[in-house]
């Protein structure tokens, strides 16, 4: 699916954290052929059939709705596709059904592959995959557990940012935006009838988090004649060279029909919806409080993670670097009592444009060098500010790397420093850098379907607390503040095991904030409601950035003297984005160790 990268929040902006983009469902419909019929109806080896079966799945993927489609590829039909329908997709019980069943098919096809006869790049991808689709499968299991309207990662937060982006190459690609426009509102009908389905089942969200999402959609339609959705169509269609006057001005009718007409009796009715729904939820805690709430979480955690690790043993990987820091900071003050009270956060006040340019720079001795590429930084809209991350990503299509876009949300108040270091992890060297220097890996496009948040969000949050060095602040202040910072998102990622899977309620997150000296009960409410509302999701942050350093140390105590930082990061960059438990296991052929 395609994806916005999102930073995590501080602490004032407690929850704000991310997402994979759209929750529409991931649909591997494609017609599953075993390889030995493969290999022997069209005398392929092993490697080309199994390219030919991985091609099946990704292009059978990206066509199964069309924001996907238009978000993965620039040119579909250099890639053999045509004649695609205008789709928001399905999202349904009966859709999850026809996933886990062709989930199956894809697993028993790809087990007949022989691995010995794969290329290197293809045994890499069939591991990555044999991980990935048992992960998929496993959350099939659990129909109605997914919240798909939450107030941060809901489907009603984020669309609009992607409908904001659809770029504007053709004529064609303004019809396919209207003609979605105007399926927006019996798209949403499918979402509450689904959500009115989790409500039988006992499994709607609790009424704090309807009323939130509710409030939402009221902020989303509160001022009609000055949309951004309006907004944002003018400024595409502005610079679409390809159209006269005449038929600009025809558009910006025809999009104002659809918005008024479409889209925002879609959140008019979802929120009503929401509304008949809202005291229909019965559980304001964790989701080990629903029946199978554990069994969901720990298969939520393997697939977005892709740890390989116990629960227990996540819990305690946590506590141990938690510890860690706690250490450094306390090693740090020891040296430097004085930072205690004269800790300085200032650094020179610089545009993103020129904090970006800097820091691609700077990371040049420590980082692999990958091509460079133009990247915009645009402001969320006022609308969303209050629901949206303090910033986010936008990936560009595999086919058309030039454009890169950078979303800051103003409501999130930086200071230089914050806005320095939340470049770092949107920009260089954190989503921007990671993904050029993916595209430039040439990997199978089918691994593009699959959201890795451990790897992708862990590399991020890795990448900006590796850039606190970059600051002009002396290397003791970054020191601390990078480790605090961090030490922060871990409380955050603790406690998230802690309510979903131990059963924390809000007395047992407040005794255990209060051992780090947080107390105010706002702040705490927030955590914890923000938690609630997104299970796993400070873990992709903390627990990818975590496993990050864990194979390091792994290949510093392999390397010795030998280790260099620019190697290994040149390592976890060229495996790609995957599950930890498969990265582990090529790790230790690049070490040379078992």
């Amino acid at each position: 699916m395609k994806v916005i990268k999102e930073r995590f929040a501080n602490k004032k902006r407690a929850g704000k954290i991310l997402a994979p983009l759209l929750v529409l469902l991931v649909l591997l419909c494609c017609a599953v052929i075993l390889f030995p019929f493969l290999r022997e109806k069209r005398g392929q080896t092993a490697d080309e059939a199994f390219k030919a079966f991985t091609s099946e799945l990704f292009l059978s993927n990206v066509s199964s709705n069309t924001l996907t489609l238009h978000y993965t590829l620039a040119d579909p039909e250099a890639a053999g596709i045509t004649g695609a329908p205008v789709s928001f997709g399905d999202y349904s019980a009966d859709a999850r059904k026809r996933s886990a069943a062709a989930l199956e098919n894809a697993l028993e096809t790809l087990s007949s592959f022989p691995k010995e006869e794969l290329s290197s790049s293809s045994r890499l991808t069939c591991d990555i995959l044999l991980v990935q689709l048992q992960n998929e499968l496993a959350l099939c299991r659990y129909p109605y557990y997914e919240e798909i309207l939450s107030p941060l990662l809901g489907t009603q937060a984020q669309l609009p940012i992607l409908l904001a982006e659809y770029s504007f190459a053709s004529r064609e690609d303004i019809e396919t935006y209207l003609a979605l426009l105007e399926q927006l509102d019996s798209y949403y009908e499918s979402l509450l009838a689904y959500e009115q389905e989790k409500a039988e089942a006992g499994l709607f969200m609790w009424e704090e988090t309807a009323e939130a999402v509710i409030d939402q959609c009221r902020d989303f339609i509160s001022d009609p004649g000055s949309h951004f959705l309006l907004t944002s169509f003018k400024e595409r269609l502005d610079q679409a060279d390809f159209l006269s006057e005449e038929e600009k001005t025809a558009y910006l009718e025809t999009n104002r029909a659809r918005v008024t007409g479409h889209v925002l009796p879609a959140y008019e009715r979802l929120a009503d919806g929401l509304e008949e729904l809202k005291t229909c939820g019965t559980n304001p805690y964790g989701l080990c409080f629903y029946p199978e709430g554990t069994g969901y979480y720990k298969a939520l955690v393997d697939c977005v993670i892709g740890s390989g690790r116990s629960m227990t043993e996540i819990r305690n990987l946590i506590d141990e670097q938690l510890l860690s820091d706690a250490r450094l900071m306390a090693g740090i003050i020891g040296r430097r009592p004085e930072l205690l009270t004269r800790l300085s956060r200032q650094i020179e006040s610089q545009s993103p444009k020129d904090i970006l340019a800097a820091l691609q720079e700077d990371i040049r001795e420590d980082f692999p060098a990958v091509s460079s590429a133009s990247c915009t930084v645009k402001y969320v809209a006022p609308s969303l500010e209050k629901y949206l991350s303090p910033a986010f990503y936008l990936t560009p299509p595999l086919d058309q790397m030039s454009n890169h876009v950078i979303y800051i949300n103003q409501a999130s108040d930086y200071d230089n420093l914050t806005l320095f270091t939340t470049l770092a992890h949107e920009g260089w060297p954190g989503h921007l850098y990671q993904t050029l220097y993916e595209n430039s890996l040439k990997l199978d496009p089918v691994r593009s379907i699959f959201y890795f948040g451990g790897y992708v969000e862990g590399w991020a949050t890795y990448a900006e607390r590796y850039a606190y060095r970059y600051t002009s602040l002396d290397p003791d202040c970054a020191d601390l503040l990078a480790a605090n910072s961090f030490l922060l998102l871990g409380l955050y990622a603790r406690s998230d095991v802690g309510i979903h899977y131990d059963g924390w309620k809000p007395e047992d997150l407040a005794d255990y904030f209060s051992s780090f000296g947080i107390t105010d009960d706002t702040v705490l409410n927030s955590i914890y409601q923000a938690i609630v509302q997104n299970p796993a999701d400070y873990l992709k942050y903390y627990l990818g950035a975590v496993e990050i350093l864990e194979l390091k140390k792994e290949a510093e105590e392999a390397f010795g003297e030998h280790f260099t930082v620019k190697d290994f990061h040149e390592f976890i960059l060229s495996i790609g984005p995957a599950p930890f438990s498969v990265i582990r296991d090529y790790l230790y052929g690049w070490t040379g160790t078992d």
